[in-house]
């Protein structure tokens, strides 16, 4: 096992799939080390570039899977691209799944053409093979 001092670490960043869970099962052993980093006093933050869904629906499979994890805790690329929107006051084409779309609302509709586009995984744009 590999040791090294902590005393400089402010944060550690987490990858959420394939890390701490893949699809709806728990990796063997993560919510240990999750809870050791936590005891260490160390500031945990979890990242994930999943488009597929927003960041409650992420938590609450999360938290199902027994990780004590809070959503001001996830910073996800949808997070990423509405700041971005909300920074550049851009009027956005919103192309992703249903389950995602919650990471946007509030998000108010303005008039005019839309000037940029978010595009994730959304099963009714992905071209599929005939």
């Amino acid at each position: 096992m590999m040791s090294c001092n902590l005393d400089n670490i402010k944060v550690v960043l987490v990858d959420l799939s394939g890390t701490l869970h893949i699809d709806k099962i728990a990796v063997p052993g993560s919510q240990a080390a999750l809870q050791r980093l936590r005891v260490a006093g160390l500031k945990v933050r979890f990242v994930t570039n999943t488009t597929k869904e927003s960041k409650g629906f992420l938590l609450n499979r999360l938290n199902k899977l027994g990780f004590a994890i809070e959503g001001s805790e996830i910073f996800s690329s949808l997070t990423a691209a509405r700041q971005l929107i909300e920074k550049k006051k851009c009027n956005p084409i919103l192309l992703l799944e249903n389950e995602a779309l919650e990471d946007f609302k509030g998000i108010p509709a303005k008039e005019g053409q839309p000037n940029c586009v978010v595009i994730g995984q959304h099963r009714q744009c992905l071209p599929t093979r005939s």
